[in-house]
C-alpha cells in the first residue's frame, strides 16, 4: 500500500483527493498548512508527499526545503501558478514534479505512480527479508515477526542498506553518502542517532539485531 502525504489548505479539494487516492488503495494523511507537512514528513515514512505552494505561514516552498533537510522523498507541487518562474521556484526548493489547478485527478494518480516508481526503481512486490524481519520496499514498511514497525524515512533507509549488506560492517561515513548523498554536510554523529531510534522501534528483545563495531560503524546481524 502506497503511503502520501497531501499538504493544501483547500480543505474540500484536499478531500476530494484523499477520497479519489483511497479508492486506488492509497494510505493518505491530510494536512492543511506548511508545518504540519514538516512535522508529519518527520514522523512517518511516505512514499509521496503533495504539497499546495499557496500555504498561509510556511508555504509549500518553504515546506519543501525544510523537508528536504532530512528527507529525499518525492514532493510534488500543487499550484495555480503555471507560470515558468513558478515552475523553476518549485524545482529549486527540491520537488521532484509540479502539477497546475485544475487537474483531472487520473493524471495526478499517474503522476503518483511514475513519481514513486522512479524512485523506488523496482517493482511492486519488490521485498527484502532475512530472518524474522521483511521489509516492503515500495510500501517502505518494515515487518519483524509479522509485527508492524513504523520507522522515519532515513531510518527505514538506513536500515534497508544494512539488511542489504548483512554480516558486512558499515562505517559511518559510507551509510552517510548512501543514505544522504555526497552534498551531506552534516556530522557523522546523525547515523547514531538514527541508529538508536531503529533499535528502539525494534523493541528491546531485538535491538540487538542491529550490532555496533567500536570505532566503525554497524552491521546487521540475525540472531
Amino acid at each position: 500500500m502506497l503511503n502520501i502525504l497531501i499538504a493544501d489548505d483547500e480543505k474540500k479539494l484536499c478531500e476530494t483527493m484523499h477520497d479519489y487516492l483511497s479508492s486506488k488503495g492509497a494510505s493518505v494523511k491530510t494536512v492543511f498548512d506548511g508545518i504540519s507537512a514538516v512535522q508529519e514528513a518527520g514522523n512517518t515514512a511516505f512514499d509521496l508527499i503533495i504539497l499546495d505552494v499557496m500555504m498561509p505561514g510556511v508555504n509549500g516552498i518553504e515546506a519543501c526545503k525544510r523537508i528536504r533537510e532530512f528527507s529525499d522523498t518525492p514532493i510534488m507541487f500543487l499550484s495555480a501558478l503555471g507560470e515558468e518562474e513558478n515552475f523553476l521556484a518549485g524545482y529549486k526548493s527540491g520537488c521532484d514534479d509540479y502539477i497546475v489547478k485544475p487537474f483531472p485527478l487520473t493524471v495526478l494518480y499517474e503522476k503518483c505512480l511514475s513519481l514513486i516508481k522512479r524512485y523506488k526503481g523496482f517493482d511492486s512486490d519488490s521485498k527484502l527479508t532475512y530472518g524474522k524481519i521483511t521489509l516492503d520496499l515500495l510500501s517502505r514498511t518494515v515487518f519483524l515477526n509479522e509485527r508492524k514497525i513504523r520507522l522515519s524515512a532515513k531510518d527505514f533507509d538506513i536500515l534497508t542498506l544494512l539488511v542489504k549488506n548483512a554480516g558486512t560492517v558499515l562505517g559511518r561515513e559510507q551509510i552517510l553518502v548512501k543514505v544522504w548523498g555526497y552534498g551531506f554536510e552534516g556530522d557523522t554523529r546523525a547515523v547514531d542517532t538514527h541508529i538508536k531510534r531503529i533499535r528502539k522501534a525494534l523493541g528491546k528483545e531485538n535491538a540487538d539485531i542491529i550490532k555496533t563495531a567500536v570505532g566503525v560503524g554497524y552491521y546487521f546481524e540475525e540472531n
